[in-house]
């Protein structure tokens, strides 16, 4: 007798099972008909939700639904993947329009597996009421590489076994809340200093050290039964000359044969440019797929995903791939649509609102990693220069850039004598006259710092703003910056520049809230 797996296998089409191996990106807010027919020519297992789809929760759960329908009309009545990266922090797709939470290397720096896993479960809950099913997250990167342009402060921290910790809890919290979840980027993309959204980074750690390091999150949450996992573009060395994306060594081999994994395996976007730059997205979805993968993402346009879905019915027609071979992803596929429908069924609201809960996570995160002159706690009546940087964009994966940062605003609130600057983080140097000027007014300085590394200038002018009055330098991302910024300075870290994160800063600047985190990645400050 068929199980209800089987059956379903047996009722689709060739077309059909192709079209479940790919899941592409949603256009527009409302379901077009131009888009509808997209769908019934093309039935995809899914599309991604993110900044263009968005105007309101209300408007999103339109349209999910309409797209749901719209597969459900076309005569394939299975459940649609509909999958966002809102990690929180500086890769917030979702804005205002849930919860702001400030990413997950807050959530490390509070050391709270408990916090950790009730986030979760209000980003899935809020998700789950939009009609998104599938959470791209949680990120399982240890940041190892301090220059690394494309992770941060998307990562817990850098170590193996407390970042395994968060990221095992993250995923019970967000099935719970009602949505499924995904481990990124197997094999890790913490310990390089590239971004593959724009060519190939190189992991060149070897077996001994990435058994040690980066395999242990993905480990434990393979052995938890993680709902899927997302292969990175990252050329690790020790394991294969291609992009793990396309690396029949890294995922049949690493992912499924050593450590065990048969859930759903999916592709980091395959336009990203690691990728792109050396195969077209027919080619590339095929390598994935031959490779051991389940689910190709391709997130740039219509064509794109077009020319995947016939060069696979091409392979297929010419002895490539195999039907049998398609069938083996689409049990895995059917498996974890069984999944993302019994979550949706059972999710639980947080026993916490979330206003509350980001309030807990900003006291417990926000860092003082050293206040060297005693400056803190401020009085009300100090003279204070605020220099804030102006937030952007600093790879593909961040939304930095749709936040007002409000630094200036909360600081003005509780100092009513303070003069604010906002500058672009590599305009600092050409506004140092200025700001001696103004500095000359002050007592203190408040100087706030985003991804020293990438911005030097930030760091020499704080060295001669510092030579001039007390200063405070507010590490607004990565807590990497207090590696140069100088030792005789007061120095925090926020991890992130969201609301709360900023009014608690406030607060504890002037000693109303203690300063209750932990750096959770290694700083080679004496």
């Amino acid at each position: 007798m068929l199980s209800q797996m089987e059956e379903r296998l047996t009722s689709l089409s060739l077309e059909q099972k192709i079209g479940q191996l790919l899941v592409g990106q949603a256009e527009g807010t409302a379901l077009s008909e131009s888009f509808r027919r997209f769908i019934e020519r093309v039935p995809l297992a899914g599309y991604r939700i993110n900044g263009p789809n968005i105007e309101h929760p209300a408007q999103v759960k339109k349209l999910t639904s309409d797209i749901q329908q719209a597969y459900t009309a076309s005569g394939l009545d299975l459940p649609v993947i509909f999958a966002c990266d809102q990690e929180g922090g500086v890769l917030s797709v979702f804005g205002d329009c849930v919860t702001e939470f400030p990413g997950s290397m807050a959530l490390g720096a509070t050391g709270s597996i408990e916090l950790t896993e009730l986030q979760a479960q209000q980003v899935g809950w809020e998700l789950a009421e939009m009609g998104i099913n599938h959470l791209l997250a949680p990120v399982a990167d240890l940041n190892l590489e301090k220059t690394n342009p494309v992770i941060g402060v998307r990562a817990f921290g850098d170590d193996p076994a407390q970042v395994a910790s968060h990221c095992f809890h993250f995923s019970l919290g967000a099935n719970r809340g009602g949505v499924a979840v995904c481990a990124k980027h197997f094999p890790g993309h913490g310990n390089t200093a590239a971004d593959t959204h724009v060519g190939l980074a190189v992991n060149h750690a070897t077996e001994e050290v990435l058994r040690q390091t980066e395999y242990v999150p993905f480990k434990k949450l393979v052995d938890g039964g993680i709902d899927s996992v997302m292969v990175s573009h990252v050329v690790c060395s020790a394991c294969s000359s291609l992009p793990a994306s396309l690396s029949e060594e890294v995922i049949s081999g690493l992912l499924r044969r050593e450590m065990g994994y048969d859930g759903l395996v999916i592709s980091d976007d395959l336009a990203m440019g690691a990728v792109r730059n050396l195969y077209s997205a027919g080619e590339a979805v095929l390598r994935f797929i031959l490779a051991g993968g389940d689910i190709a993402f391709i997130h740039d346009s219509r064509d794109s995903v077009e020319e995947a879905f016939y060069r696979l019915v091409q392979a297929v027609e010419q002895g490539e791939l195999t039907e049998e071979r398609i069938d083996t992803s689409l049990k895995r596929i059917l498996r974890f649509k069984q999944k993302i429908a019994a979550y949706q069924q059972s999710r639980k609201l947080p026993s916490i609102s979330g206003e509350e809960l980001v309030r807990q996570i900003a006291e417990q995160s926000i860092t003082l990693v050293c206040d060297p002159r005693h400056l803190l706690p401020l009085s009300p009546d100090t003279k204070l220069l605020v220099i804030s940087p102006r937030l952007s964009d600093l790879s593909e994966a961040d939304t930095s850039s749709q936040q007002e940062l409000k630094l200036a605003a909360y600081v003005k609130q509780a100092f009513p004598h303070t003069v604010c600057v906002e500058l672009a983080p590599d305009e600092a140097e050409q506004a140092l006259a200025e700001l001696r000027l103004q500095a000359a007014e002050a007592d203190v300085i408040l100087q706030g710092t985003v991804n020293a590394y990438r911005f030097p200038g930030q760091i020499a002018v704080m060295k001669e703003l510092a030579k001039m009055r007390p200063l405070i330098a507010i590490m607004l991302r990565d807590p990497y910056d207090s590696e140069l910024i100088p030792h005789d300075v007061t120095t925090l870290a926020t991890y992130a520049a969201t609301k709360q994160q900023l009014a608690t800063l406030v607060r504890q600047l002037l000693g109303e809230v203690a300063c209750m985190g932990g750096v959770p990645v290694r700083l080679a400050r004496p």
